[in-house]
């Protein structure tokens, strides 16, 4: 019997309303894992019938639903009905750690990740969606400032230089026309016929300000199935779509 085992159940039923229903009709068999003495067990018991534990589970899913919604909104779109039993799935995974937007939504997107590879998620365009704001939350939640000073020093990339893709800058491989999901993405509708087209997408953030690029087609087999190309692929006369928007910088 010890105060942490008390504490991590009642976490645990603020975490999951599916535990809370389960123990008002099993208890002990809900309970059994714990370490608990009788009087905790009655008092766990009691609280699941209480108002203020129906306001502390309505709370505990609006706190992290908020930067999932808000920072993944375009993936979250796309899921549609999905969504509901997504997010009930990841919260019975009680990985909650903090209340950092970015974290959750990292923890959220892995979750999403595996989901996607498994073929449990049956939207064609989510694997694309998720992994664009991915990597703009990234960029938006990254240290920008040391990355400018570190990089400061660097002399710009002569023609035939091995690069590195700039630290303030993410590729995104798309399987549907970027233009068209994103566009459709940002009026609250995708379609399901949104056209198949191969292209990558350059996110970065060198002024501060998100700017997004699409590559020309020339530039593909530079990426084609790689997100971070290997040392030495890269260089200024080979990429100069991204020479020319400064997103080289020296290996």
């Amino acid at each position: 019997m010890t105060l942490a085992a008390f504490q991590r159940a009642l976490c645990d039923l603020i975490a999951s309303p599916r535990l809370c229903l389960a123990l008002r009709t099993a208890p002990e068999a809900i309970l059994a894992s714990y370490e608990l003495s009788e009087r905790e067990r009655k008092r766990l018991r009691e609280a699941v019938w209480q108002r203020g534990m129906s306001v502390n589970c309505t709370l505990y899913r609006s706190n992290r639903i908020t930067p999932i919604y808000t920072l993944l909104n375009y993936t979250c779109l796309s899921l549609g009905a999905q969504f509901e039993p997504l997010i009930y799935q990841y919260w019975e995974a009680r990985q909650y750690q903090d209340g950092q937007f970015h974290s959750e939504v990292d923890r959220f997107g892995a979750f999403l990740r595996q989901r996607i590879a498994s073929g449990a998620i049956s939207s064609p365009y989510s694997g694309e969606l998720l992994e664009f704001e991915l990597a703009m939350n990234a960029l938006e939640f990254g240290s920008r400032k040391a990355v400018l000073r570190e990089l400061a020093c660097l002399p710009p990339p002569q023609p035939d230089t091995p690069c590195r893709l700039h630290p303030l800058a993410r590729v995104v491989r798309f399987v549907h026309d970027p233009t068209a999901l994103l566009r459709a993405a940002a009026l609250g509708d995708i379609p399901p016929d949104v056209p198949a087209k191969d292209a990558f997408v350059v996110l970065s953030v060198l002024d501060g300000d998100l700017k997004v690029m699409r590559l020309p087609e020339g530039a593909h087999c530079l990426f084609d199935g790689l997100m971070t190309p290997p040392s030495g692929h890269l260089t200024p006369r080979l990429a100069p779509a991204l020479a020319n928007a400064g997103l080289l910088v020296l290996l």
